[in-house]
Parts: structure tokens; C-alpha cells; sequence
């Protein structure tokens, strides 16, 4: 998925108004009014897009700190103490590289 483009937006309603204003008696009423439409929908999409993108934004934060949180917080530790202890029978520098390799 490609994100929008703020400035192509932003250049494509100042594109189209200028034009609207250019040609205003030019052309068919019924044709600017289609376009001034379609331009309020673009706007509408716009907005709808930037408060998706706020949402994901939040999101991701959220996800990241709960990642963190059980890597830092509660596997980290568990995996220090079975070191610490030698109490386990598995090869635990494997388990642990793996590990470090989620926090990149």
C-alpha cells in the first residue's frame, strides 16, 4: 500500500481551483460542479486518511511498548535467571540470539 501524498494533494486542489477560476466561464456549470464535488470528496479522504494514520500511529506505539515490555520485562529476566542458575538442558546462546534478534 502507498501512502498519500500530502503535498500532491494539497497541489492537486490549489491545481483545480486555480483552473475552476480560470475557466469559470468557460465551461459548462454542470462540469464544476462535478469537479467542485469530486474536489469535496478528495478533502473528505483526505481527513478520513489522516485520522486512519493518527490511529495506526497510536497503534504501533502501543504495540511497541507492549513488545518491549514482554521482551525487557519478562523474558529477559526469566532467560537471566536460567543462566544464572544453569538449571536448564537446552543450548540457551541460541535461545538468546534469536531473541535479541526480535529487538532489531
Amino acid at each position: 500500500m502507498k501512502g498519500i501524498n500530502d503535498l500532491k494533494h494539497r497541489k492537486l486542489l490549489a491545481l483545480s481551483l486555480n483552473f475552476q477560476g480560470e475557466i469559470k466561464h468557460d465551461i459548462d456549470a454542470s462540469v464544476l460542479f462535478a469537479l467542485g464535488k469530486e474536489l469535496n470528496d478528495l478533502n473528505q479522504l483526505y481527513s478520513q486518511y489522516q485520522e486512519v494514520l493518527l490511529q495506526l500511529e497510536i497503534l504501533v506505539k502501543e504495540y511497541e511498548v507492549k513488545e518491549r515490555n514482554i521482551r525487557s520485562g519478562i523474558l529477559s529476566r526469566s532467560l537471566r535467571k536460567l543462566v544464572r542458575e544453569g538449571q536448564t538442558g537446552i543450548d540457551l546462546r541460541t535461545v538468546i540470539n534469536s531473541f535479541n534478534s526480535c529487538a532489531r
